[in-house]
C-alpha cells in the first residue's frame, strides 16, 4: 500500500500544510524529471516514470480531504475500503440526502438563483462541519466514525458539484 505521508516525508496527519507539501512536491519531481535520466538505461527511466506517477498519486491523495483520510484509516487499521461493495445503514444521513435532493431539484425546477446561495451557503457550512467533525474523529482514532464522516463528505462534495453545475446554467445568459 503507497504510503503518500511517507514519500513527502510528512507526518501521519489529517491536517497537513499545503506550502510544505507543494515544496516536496516540486523537489520530488524535480530529481524525477526526465531530463536527469536522459543517459540512463531504460530501466532507470522507466523507474523514475513509475517513482513520478506515484508522487503524483500521493500528491493528489494528500490534496483532498477525503482521500486523505481514507489514507490515513487504511494506514492504521490495514486494510482499504471498498467502497463498491460497501452499503450504507446511515438512515438519518440517507434521509438528509434525499431532502438535500429534492431541495436542490425544487432550486433547480424553479431556476432561483437566491435560493441555490442559500442553498449553497447552508452546504458548505455542511461541508466544513463534517471536515472538522473528521479532523477530530481522525484525532481519537476514531476509525469506524472516522469512516461514516468520509462517506457523508463523500456524499457532499458530489452534492456541491452539482449545485454548481445548476448555477453555471442559472448564470448563462
Amino acid at each position: 500500500m503507497l504510503n503518500p505521508f511517507e514519500l513527502f516525508d510528512l507526518p501521519i496527519d489529517f491536517n497537513v500544510d499545503q506550502t510544505v507539501l507543494s515544496t516536496r512536491y516540486l523537489a520530488l519531481q524535480k530529481t524525477l524529471h526526465p531530463d536527469n535520466f536522459a543517459h540512463a538505461s531504460a530501466q532507470e527511466q522507466r523507474i523514475a516514470m513509475q517513482k513520478s506517477a506515484e508522487v503524483n498519486d500521493a500528491l493528489q491523495i494528500l490534496k483532498d480531504p477525503i482521500s486523505r483520510a481514507d489514507s490515513i484509516i487504511a494506514l492504521n487499521i490495514g486494510e482499504q475500503q471498498n467502497l463498491e461493495e460497501k452499503s450504507t445503514h446511515d438512515v438519518a444521513f440517507l434521509m438528509q440526502q434525499l431532502e438535500w435532493r429534492e431541495q436542490l431539484e425544487s432550486i433547480e425546477n424553479t431556476q432561483d438563483f437566491d435560493q441555490l446561495m442559500v442553498f449553497s451557503t447552508q452546504i458548505e457550512s455542511e461541508h466544513k462541519n463534517k471536515i472538522y467533525e473528521l479532523s477530530t474523529a481522525l484525532s481519537n482514532k476514531d476509525w469506524k466514525h472516522a469512516r461514516i464522516l468520509n462517506d457523508r463528505l463523500r456524499f457532499i462534495k458530489k452534492l456541491i458539484v452539482e449545485i454548481e453545475h445548476i448555477e453555471e446554467k442559472l448564470t448563462e445568459f
